[in-house]
C-alpha cells in the first residue's frame, strides 16, 4: 500500500489549485496528522473541504503513536504539524513524508525517509498531463497564498518530474 503523511503547506496549496484529489495517482492513503487537521481548519478555515477530502477515501485522519519522538523533533526546529507528520511517516513504514519546509525534508532524508514538496508533487501531475505548468502554478501560490518558491527549487523539481514518486512504481 502506497501512503503518504502529509504536512499543512502542501494540502493547502494542492487543495488551493484544485489538484488534492489527484494525490490518487501516486498514494493509496494519503493520512492527515492532528496537528495538521488543527492547523488547517484554524488558519485557513479548511474544515468543509477537509470533511470532503475524508469522505473520498483517499484522505485519513491519523494520530502519531509515539509522543517522545514527536517532543524530540520539534527541539529539531520542526513545528508540530513537521514534527507529528514525520513522527507519523515513521510508524507507517513505507510511508511518504510531503512537506515543504526545508528544515523538515531535511530531517526526513537524513532518517531515511521517503519525501517530496509540493513543487516535486505539482511537476510530475504536469509530467503526466494532469496540471499545468509547474511554473503557473507557483506564481498562482505565490500570487493568491504567499507561498514562496525559489527559481532553483522549480528547475530541480520539473528535473526530477520524469521519475515516479513512489520509487516502487518504477
Amino acid at each position: 500500500m502506497r501512503i503518504a503523511v502529509i504536512d499543512s503547506s502542501p494540502l493547502i496549496n494542492l487543495a488551493h489549485l484544485d489538484l488534492a484529489m489527484k494525490m490518487s495517482q501516486f498514494f493509496d492513503e494519503v493520512c492527515v496528522p492532528n496537528a495538521v487537521q488543527r492547523e488547517v481548519r484554524k488558519k485557513h478555515r479548511f474544515g468543509d473541504r477537509l470533511n470532503k477530502f475524508y469522505k473520498s477515501g483517499l484522505f485519513t485522519k491519523c494520530v502519531a503513536a509515539d509522543w517522545v519522538n514527536m517532543q524530540l523533533l520539534k527541539t529539531m526546529s520542526l513545528g508540530e504539524g513537521e514534527s507529528e507528520a514525520l513522527t507519523q511517516a515513521q510508524e507507517k513504514t513505507p510511508a511518504f513524508f510531503l512537506a515543504d519546509e526545508k528544515r523538515a525534508r531535511e530531517i526526513a532524508r537524513r532518517m531515511g525517509q521517503m519525501h517530496a514538496g509540493t513543487a516535486r508533487i505539482l511537476a510530475r501531475l504536469n509530467f503526466e498531463g494532469l496540471a499545468p505548468d509547474l511554473e503557473l502554478l507557483a506564481r498562482k501560490l505565490e500570487r493568491d497564498l504567499g507561498f514562496r518558491i525559489s527559481k532553483k527549487v522549480i528547475q530541480e523539481a520539473i528535473s526530477l518530474a520524469p521519475q515516479p514518486i513512489w520509487p516502487a512504481l518504477a
